[in-house]
């Protein structure tokens, strides 16, 4: 592979980027983009071609979208693209979560997903029989059971279809059992009085006269014939039906002899006796007065009040044949499910063995508070289980110092961190198992180290190098954070400091990546003072540092460069001009001593201050044609501080105020500013950005400048123009 060239256009708020990088010079490329510039959105679109997905600009969703991406003149394939993005937790949610291949992972993920809103949906529609939260009933339903929800529908498939007619329809499970009816229902008393109404009951139905027999034709038979009968204009059709000595030719008699028996039965004076005692236990308590109108009106369920257990199973397996329908479809899709996900699962097993080598990377390159084992390694896709590692934490070497955590523990237990470290092995499996295609690679690295240690980070960036001597492995390092952008630059490999090393810029919507530091800046800084008034001037918080550091902030150097990045008076007995009258001479004799040159400028005699005011004004003038880099910022940044502290300092009645003020001189003029005029919003608003925006970045962190790194050009563009319009 030589070339990649990219063309986007409204790809998820990139208006349009086109570049070609250029792998034969380097087989990475970095790129540094500040957070709101194209980094994430670069990578969701690689992403997307990756995945077969459309992309799409999520805000201006009428704009057309273009996307190009040719390696040396030829489309991309999908599988040469491999995007990581930016480091996220584990989520436990599903089954597959941890040690599954990212594309059989979704699969089965999706599988799950499916089919549990479509159990989801069935629980819906049965909670009315239930009368508790459909999310509840799951859990109710396999308790009753004791057995999985699944499992359940498999074992009463065909009972629940045989099914002609489901009983109890009008029987709401949570009024029969609910805490205060089973506390009644569970007494002694009560069970006495039911098996003795169960005793004359059956007695009744099994007469000689009886139409109805125990456990061959009872009520709801003859209820269930009737009515099916009828439905089917058996009558209608002029049949006729002879129940013992009966011969019935029509609906309404049929009828009328089985209420006729029913009510023979019922009213039974010894049956009825028994009954108003059950009657009068449920009428004393008004917390079961619901419940006693569904046994005063299907006295039939009265014997089932005998196996409280048995009932529940009966009323459950009667809700759902209510909704067969809806049943057969569920059950269908669980089927289907269960055999793609065992499918999926002996392709999982293949992978036992690349599993294995990256938990032995993990363990050699990083560094963790615990060991990651592999649970099953027969079995790597996950049996419902929420995860298919074990974290091995030990504190101390005793047999109680050792704890194995698993399952939903880890949930619990993992710090944010911690399940980044699922994240990781993933990252490194699928890595692994590209290297066995032999095929070209393009990797898309999106701040892969947020959120770890340095050491940790230096391992991430210690494997992609080691990535990287695969000869079908090209890389793309996306980062907003500088710190990680001069990591990064040093250690994959001598050319990157010449090629591959970008920065972005937006104008007008368009990204465009300009050469970034081809060096480290502060070498850049003191090799160029004496021919770049840009670089002279980005120079003074540099040496105004390293004269702290090295001798103390005490020293008449130290104190002259403080006054150029601060309105200072001027410091007779020091022999220290004020601000403005510093010369740029006298700051490059400083300079001179401090890096041991004997450097001139044609400018000796010009004031520094104003040629800082000059210099600032260029910077805003040309910031729109080209990137700003760090000396830019530097200068700018000054100026906007000096601009800033001469308009408050003009303003404050005490115009002596700041001269005895030694440190963090900017927040404490605008202090003072502040309570002297409460009512200026607006200037306050730009003061308070300035003390924000600048006191770091030009102070006491001059070699940590990933702070202004990482300020826009706009940023600083728009406050320095703010600053001018101070009144």
């Amino acid at each position: 592979m030589t070339e990649l060239e990219i063309h986007l256009e409204n790809c998820y708020g990139i208006r349009r980027f086109k570049h070609k990088f250029n792998f034969g010079e380097s087989k990475t490329h970095l790129v540094y983009a500040p957070n709101g510039v194209m980094k994430s959105s670069l990578a969701l679109t690689m992403e997307d071609i990756a995945e077969g997905r459309v992309s799409k600009d999520r805000i201006f969703s009428h704009r057309v979208n273009h996307r190009e991406v040719k390696v040396d003149g030829v489309d991309i394939e999908q599988d040469q693209i491999f995007v990581i993005q930016r480091m996220k937790s584990a989520e436990f949610k599903e089954a597959s979560t941890i040690l599954a291949n990212e594309k059989l992972k979704i699969e089965y993920d999706s599988l799950n997903s499916k089919l549990n809103e479509s159990k989801n949906e069935f629980l819906k529609q049965i909670q009315p029989f239930f009368g508790i939260k459909s999310s509840l009933i799951e859990n109710e339903i396999e308790t009753i059971f004791n057995q999985n929800f699944f499992k359940i529908l498999e074992i009463f498939n065909t009972e629940i279809n045989d099914i002609k007619e489901s009983i109890y329809g009008n029987i709401r499970y949570s009024e029969v059992f609910n805490t205060k009816t089973l506390k009644f229902l569970e007494s002694k008393d009560f069970k006495t009085k039911i098996r003795e109404y169960i005793k004359v009951y059956d007695t009744l139905v099994n007469e000689n006269d009886s139409l109805f027999m125990k456990g061959t034709f009872n009520h709801y038979n003859a209820d269930t014939v009737t009515k099916s009968l009828k439905d089917n204009n058996f009558f209608s059709a002029n049949h006729k039906v002879k129940i013992k000595e009966h011969e019935i030719a029509n609906a309404q008699e049929l009828e009328d002899l089985i209420s006729n028996e029913k009510e023979k039965v019922l009213k039974d004076p010894e049956l009825a006796n028994k009954f108003n005692e059950i009657d009068k236990a449920l009428n004393s308590n008004a917390e079961l007065r619901k419940f006693r109108s569904y046994v005063e009106e299907n006295q039939e369920i009265i014997k089932e009040l005998a196996d409280l257990s048995n009932f529940k199973k009966k009323l459950v397996i009667n809700y759902l044949a209510k909704l067969k329908s809806e049943f057969n479809v569920l059950l269908k899709l669980h089927k289907d499910t269960s055999e793609q996900r065992g499918k999926i699962v002996i392709e999982a097993k293949k992978e036992q063995d690349d599993w294995r080598k990256v938990i032995d990377i993990f363990k050699r390159r990083f560094t963790v508070p615990f060991e990651v084992h592999i649970k099953n390694q027969e079995d790597v896709i996950l049996n419902n289980e929420p995860a298919s590692l074990l974290f091995k934490y030990t504190d101390g070497v005793g047999p109680d110092d050792t704890k194995l955590l698993g399952g939903a523990e880890l949930q619990e237990s993992l710090s944010t961190g911690e399940q980044r470290v699922f994240y990781l092995l993933n990252i490194i499996f699928q890595i692994e198992t590209r290297r066995k295609l032999n095929k070209n690679q393009i990797v898309i690295v999106d701040d892969i180290a947020d959120s770890f240690d340095y050491k940790n980070k230096y391992a991430i960036i210690e494997y992609l190098k080691d990535v990287l001597e695969d000869p079908h492995f090209f890389m793309i390092v996306l980062t907003h954070n500088f710190d990680f952008y001069k990591t990064i630059k040093s250690r994959l490999g001598s050319k990157i400091n010449y090629q591959g090393n970008w920065t972005t810029t937006r104008k007008a919507g368009e990204i465009e990546l300009t050469v970034g530091e081809k060096r480290d800046v502060f070498p850049i800084l003191r090799s160029n003072y004496d021919n770049c008034d840009f670089t002279f001037i980005a120079c003074i918080p540099f040496v105004r540092n390293l004269i702290d550091f090295t001798i103390g902030d005490d020293n008449n150097n130290y104190l002259l460069l403080t006054s150029l990045l601060h309105m200072k008076p001027e410091r007779v007995d020091d022999g220290i001009a004020k601000t403005e009258d510093l010369t740029v001479q006298s700051v490059l004799d400083i300079f001179n001593s401090t890096f041991q040159q004997t450097k001139t400028k044609a400018n000796s005699a010009e004031l520094v201050y104003d040629l800082i005011k000059v210099k600032a004004e260029e910077i805003y003038n040309f910031a729109n044609r080209i990137s700003m880099d760090i000396k830019f910022k530097i200068c700018i940044s000054i100026a906007i501080r000096l601009k800033a502290e001469k308009f408050m300092i003009s303003k404050i009645v005490d115009p002596q105020f700041h001269t005895n003020i030694f440190k963090k001189q900017t927040g404490q003029i605008l202090g003072k500013y502040k309570k002297e005029f409460p009512t200026e919003t607006q200037n306050i608003g730009i003061l308070d950005r300035v003390n924000l925006m600048t006191a770091e970045n030009i102070h006491v962190n001059s070699f940590m400048y990933e702070p202004l790194m990482d300020l826009t050009d706009d940023h600083l563009k728009t406050l320095y123009e703010d600053v001018k319009t101070l009144t």
